[in-house]
Order: structure tokens, then C-alpha cells, then sequence
């Protein structure tokens, strides 16, 4: 019986040498990249890629030459939103005061029941 499993193993270990060989026999046998070709191909798509980069970072530089600050643009909105909220105000004033009632307007809880109800 021992004898049995010591063939078995044998078996399977020679099996296994055999298709590794074989792989190894192959991949000798197989043409060889050369590497120039490789590298060139490489080297030349990395360029490509670098280009354009480069011409994207350019129209970007150009779009924002002369444009104003974050913090700048973050106070023109907060202008906005301030302007808009005063000509809601005086709309709804005026609504009110031209017809029987009109509830006031709350964005937040409209948001908010929006979002229960989604």
C-alpha cells in the first residue's frame, strides 16, 4: 500500500516537471520581443500622453488668466444668493398685501419633505 501511494506521488510530481519543461521549452523556443521595439512604442505613447496633458494644463492656464479668486467668486455668489433672497422677500410682501394670504415661503422644509418623500 505504501509502495501504491509512493507511485501515485511519483506520478504526480513527474506529471508536474513535465508540463513545467514543457512550459519552459516553449517560452526558449518563443521569439524574442526586442526590446527597442518595446520601449520605443512605449516611450512614444507616454510622450503622446504627456503632450496632451501639457496642452490641457495650457487652455486651463489660459481660461484662468485674469479671471478673479475663489474668494472672490464665493463673495459674488454669496452676493447673488443675498439679492435673491431680499427680492423674494419683497415679492412675497407684495403678494401678501395684493391678495388674502399667502404663506410664507421656507426652502428648508421643502427640501426636507422632498427628500422624506423620495
Amino acid at each position: 500500500e505504501s509502495i501504491g501511494k509512493f507511485c501515485t506521488y511519483l506520478a504526480k510530481f513527474c506529471n508536474h516537471l513535465q508540463r513545467n519543461c514543457s512550459a519552459l521549452k516553449e517560452s526558449v523556443d518563443r521569439r524574442a520581443i526586442p526590446l527597442d521595439s518595446a520601449s520605443t512604442t512605449f516611450f512614444g505613447s507616454l510622450n503622446s500622453r504627456i503632450t496632451a496633458a501639457g496642452d490641457d494644463l495650457s487652455m486651463l492656464e489660459s481660461m484662468a488668466f485674469g479671471t478673479v479668486s475663489f474668494e472672490e467668486l464665493l463673495g459674488h455668489c454669496n452676493e447673488v444668493l443675498k439679492k435673491n433672497q431680499n427680492e423674494i422677500v419683497a415679492l412675497q410682501d407684495h403678494l401678501c398685501s395684493s391678495s388674502n394670504h399667502i404663506p410664507p415661503l421656507n426652502f428648508d422644509e421643502d427640501i426636507a419633505e422632498a427628500s422624506l418623500s423620495d
